[in-house]
């Protein structure tokens, strides 16, 4: 009678293995069992981790083809204006479809309305708007090296807004990537006045960037972040159409080429909606502070692509401001990375 029942749970066991643990038969009567994760889990997770290295390596390349790409359709064929709605449009379009087929949640609470409001206002119209007008204002490699800053920017508004501790290193980094920024400014000052309006342009679109993902942090930790990203273009589609409505309905759509078709074809689909659904993908293996670290690589694939195709020129100022931006950067990130790692693992 003993042996059966023993029988019976030697039989029921395997079948709850399956929570997290094998369980195996060395001998008759005899159980041993084994965890299950130190046997299996590291080749998933291993293989998600190099996906997302793997992802951000791609975006990192888009986002470098993308400044240059941009130049090739404005402002001569199509007007900055007329991209950005464009590009608001067609991502809230298909963020729409993505959450309707997948069934997700298109609620937000009232409470959060304002925040969210607010993200529309700093994170797509004033963020785009300064973008691609002062882009087309400015070259591939100035635009590249003063959007490197945004950790900076993020940084000082964890400062003034979450209490974020300030040490030595993050002083001298700070006032080394202001160096590199007011040497850059200063150089395209000199140059053409344009270049100097389109170079402020941006450097306020890294700024507003920068307070939007300080508003967006909270919203992100509520809902679905493609809930909000879907909610925050939509707002930006209409807040932005009356910016845009005048150079939309003047641009002679009949007679633009076909490359400058192609050109903001990549803006769209590329630069704009895989570039959000991906990068919001890949924080959920990694850590945003890993992320941000490909923020050194993207002024160096800009610059390569900028002069292979012949849309700029690298000379010793830009260099070295390039040099006190990015390891003014580094100094401050490798800092704080460890407060970002505890708060993205909460």
């Amino acid at each position: 009678m003993a042996k059966r029942r023993r029988t019976r749970w030697l039989v029921k066991r395997p079948s709850t293995a399956l929570t997290g643990r094998i369980t195996i038969f060395p001998s008759k009567y005899e159980v041993a069992t084994v965890n299950l994760h130190k046997i299996v889990l590291p080749i998933p997770i291993m293989n998600r981790i190099v996906r997302a290295h793997i992802f951000l390596t791609i975006l990192t390349i888009i986002s470098g083809f993308n400044y240059t790409i941009a130049k090739k359709v404005m402002p001569e064929f199509i007007q900055a204006s007329s991209i950005i709605w464009i590009r608001m449009v067609c991502t809230a379009t298909f963020f729409l479809l993505f959450i309707a087929l997948s069934k997700r949640s298109f609620k937000i609470e009232q409470k959060d309305y304002v925040r969210l409001f607010l993200c529309a206002i700093f994170g797509i119209v004033i963020n785009q708007i300064f973008f691609f007008e002062g882009l087309s204002r400015t070259s591939p490699i100035n635009t590249s090296l003063i959007m490197s800053g945004i950790p900076i920017t993020v940084f000082i508004l964890s400062i003034a807004f979450l209490k974020e501790k300030m040490n030595a290193w993050n002083l001298f980094g700070l006032l080394l990537s202001a160096t590199g920024a007011v040497i850059l400014l200063l150089d395209s000052r000199g140059k053409f006045e344009g270049l100097f309006i389109g170079d402020v342009f941006i450097l306020i679109n890294a700024i507003s960037y920068g307070i939007f993902l300080i508003l967006a942090r909270q919203l992100m930790r509520t809902y679905d972040s493609v809930t909000v990203i879907f909610w925050i273009f939509l707002m930006g589609a209409c807040l932005s159409f009356p910016y845009s409505y005048l150079n939309y309905t003047t641009t002679d759509w009949l007679h633009i080429p076909t490359y400058a078709w192609l050109s903001l074809g990549f803006i769209v689909v590329f630069a704009t909606i895989v570039n959000y659904y991906i990068g919001v993908d890949v924080l959920k293996d990694i850590s945003p502070a890993v992320s941000s670290m490909y923020v050194y690589i993207q002024p160096i694939v800009t610059t390569l692509v900028a002069l292979y195709f012949g849309s700029d020129a690298l000379d010793d100022k830009k260099l070295l401001s390039s040099i006190a931006i990015l390891v003014g950067v580094y100094l401050v990130g490798k800092s704080t990375k460890s407060t970002t790692l505890d708060d993205s693992a909460q």
